[in-house]
């Protein structure tokens, strides 16, 4: 889907989207653009903090400048923050889930430039993104120009933002140790779309009520919400859920331990039929029945 623009303010690079973006967090600046923008000139350091903004929000990031050996030109790089990876893995999300397919193929032991040359040619297709500079505010402007419309883009919206696609880029990348993988509140009907929420610890809102209830599951999480009997005794009408899910190596015994940390946490919060003292700031009312004081 190509997004045709009129509001080009000030001087523009449409870059493609690939796989450094991913991998790294970073893209090279091409010289011409870094001398059109004056990189030099507002950004003397060899590190310096910037503003992006995209999608009407604001995002830190960081311009570097270095000398590369054997180059007669400085070399620029712009860094983008994990919170702001997130948000162009959910617009791009084809040109994510192909490099995820790239990282599985290296690690079958296929080369690189054999992988990528393979996968291009089994899923044809660049996205694009147009990045602005505006001197008046320091700041970068990422535009989406062209995103490639997925076959099924509820299922890779859901995909994206899934606890189980997380915990494959964690193998990919590598990552290890304590890693939560945290979710937005979300309306109840796309609970049966959920992937990988298990282990968890989760919240339950019901918006109209205004009341709020905090849980914890080994099972999947749309599994322990069929059980209506429960929940019609507590919170029978929730609207919207949240959840976190945990590490395989959190038991039983941490999962408990975190939730009670959780709602005791909100009962110095909101109204609830605990003794703990409460500020009360909001009015909703938190139906836990458990409380460790």
């Amino acid at each position: 889907m190509t997004i045709e623009r009129s509001n080009i303010e000030n001087i523009m690079w449409r870059k493609k989207v690939d796989n450094s973006l991913f991998a790294y967090k970073t893209t090279l600046i091409p010289r011409a653009y870094a001398k059109q923008w004056q990189l030099n000139k507002y950004f003397p350091e060899k590190k310096s903090l910037v503003y992006i903004n995209f999608q009407k929000q604001t995002f830190e990031g960081h311009v570097t400048v270095t000398k590369p050996k054997g180059r007669p030109n400085e070399a620029h790089r712009l860094y983008i923050s994990e919170n702001l990876l997130e948000e162009l893995k959910k617009v791009y999300l084809m040109s994510h889930i192909r490099y995820l397919e790239f990282l599985m193929r290296k690690q079958n032991n296929i080369n690189s430039s054999k992988a990528m040359t393979e996968i291009e040619t089994e899923t044809p297709f660049w996205e694009f993104l147009d990045i602005e500079f505006d001197e008046s505010k320091k700041e970068f402007i990422f535009v989406t120009h062209y995103k490639q419309v997925p076959s099924f883009p509820e299922l890779f919206k859901s995909m994206v933002g899934s606890p189980k696609l997380k915990q494959i880029e964690d193998s990919l990348f590598g990552n290890s140790g304590y890693r939560i993988h945290k979710q937005d509140w979300k309306e109840k009907y796309q609970l049966s779309t959920e992937l990988g929420a298990k282990n968890v610890i989760y919240t339950l809102l019901d918006s109209e009520n205004k009341l709020l209830y905090v849980g914890e599951t080994s099972q999947n999480l749309a599994t322990r919400l069929a059980d209506k009997e429960f929940y019609k005794k507590i919170i029978p009408n929730w609207t919207h859920y949240r959840y976190d899910a945990l590490p395989p190596s959190v038991d039983k015994k941490g999962r408990v331990a975190i939730e009670v940390l959780l709602y005791r946490s909100y009962a110095a919060l909101l109204e609830s039929s605990s003794e703990v003292k409460s500020f009360e700031i909001s009015d909703y009312k938190l139906v836990n029945r458990r409380f460790d004081k």
